[in-house]
């Protein structure tokens, strides 16, 4: 192992970042009976040693079954505070290095399974918008991830660059309520319903809705299910909200909604 390039001396296990004594040894061109030896006679407390050092065993090149301890960076530290020699310092500083570079892949990795993001998958803003694909995962200076690169065509092929923050994935689901309710709304007149000003919002009293259209779910069930109103129905903003009327001029509580998608711009 190339004592300036510790890439391959920590890894990743139950979401955590570790290195073990043999690689300790390796590294710092000790045997690891000494390594062992140092650990054990460590003068720390055990709320200390538990969490941080941990016996298992490997099974060496006799195929025999050999004792050795995997350990935190926390306990990595501890231990190598005392180990001295030459090239100790820029061992140590190799070792540091690779724990931040694994820390940063960790969080990376988590921030991806949290997300459901991934190059290929199929997201949309959260604000709304038309379906868009990731193209690329992008990180910054210090490596973390916090960008994606989106493609989408209209007429032509179109490419930008997004916060990972500001897509979610889009999750294929009939919700049947929702298209029921668009659909009645529209049957019915949207322009007979909708209280709004705006040209692009849509303003709806619910009690008013259900007693002009019946079949809906009550108004209290309804706002849950809007709540998830997005593309390709209008976007949810809010509800409870104060809208002086364009219909009769009196003000009424409504909940609202966002008629455009999001426009996006670049071109690729």
């Amino acid at each position: 192992m190339n004592a300036l390039d510790l890439s391959q001396a920590v890894f990743i296990q139950d979401q955590q970042i570790k290195t073990d004594s043999l690689k300790v040894a390796d590294a710092f061109g000790k045997r690891h009976t000494h390594v062992l030896r140092a650990i054990e006679s460590l003068d720390c407390p055990k709320e200390f040693n538990e969490p941080n050092f941990g016996l298992v065993e490997y099974i060496d090149a006799k195929g025999e079954s050999r004792p050795m301890y995997e350990m935190s960076k926390d306990g990595w530290m501890f231990l190598v505070m005392g180990f001295t020699g030459e090239k100790a310092a820029q061992i140590k500083i190799a070792f540091i290095n690779a724990f931040n570079a694994m820390a940063t892949l960790l969080q990376n990795q988590q921030l991806i399974e949290q997300q459901g993001i991934q190059v290929g998958t199929k997201v949309r803003l959260n604000s709304g918008s038309p379906e868009l694909t990731v193209n690329k995962l992008m990180t910054n200076a210090e490596g973390i991830l916090d960008q994606v690169e989106v493609t989408w065509f209209s007429n032509r092929l179109h490419k930008t660059t997004l916060s990972i923050h500001a897509v979610v994935p889009v999750i294929a689901r009939n919700n049947a309520v929702l298209q029921h309710f668009w659909e009645a709304i529209h049957q019915y007149g949207l322009h007979l319903l909708n209280h709004s000003h705006k040209p692009n919002h849509i303003a709806l009293n619910l009690p008013q809705v259900c007693a002009a259209i019946h079949g809906l779910p009550d108004s209290k069930a309804l706002i849950q299910e809007l709540a998830a109103s997005t593309y390709p129905y209008p976007h949810y903003i809010q509800h409870g909200h104060a809208v002086r009327s364009v219909i009769d001029d009196k003000t009424h509580r409504c909940i609202v909604f966002k008629q455009a998608a999001v426009q996006l711009g670049g071109a690729a």
